[in-house]
């Protein structure tokens, strides 16, 4: 990123815990939006994957866990 001129510090994240969507800003501009989840084991707020999902007999979502916790 520091060829382009663009630093970390450029970068903000917006989590709204009411919606769990999260919005990228890079130099306060809007970049992406995307769903955020709680992880079920460690209670870290981590962008949303569907591989993160634990499931019941029938199929059912019963938890997600975040990379870390995976």
């Amino acid at each position: 990123m520091e060829a382009t001129g663009v630093t970390m510090a450029d970068f903000l994240e917006l989590i709204n815990p009411q919606t769990m969507t999260c919005t990228l800003l890079l130099n306060g501009e809007v970049v992406q939006t995307y769903k955020v989840e709680r992880c079920d084991n460690c209670a870290m707020i981590t962008k949303l994957d569907d591989f993160g999902y634990q499931r019941g007999q029938a199929g059912e979502k019963i938890l997600w866990f975040c990379g870390g916790c995976r």
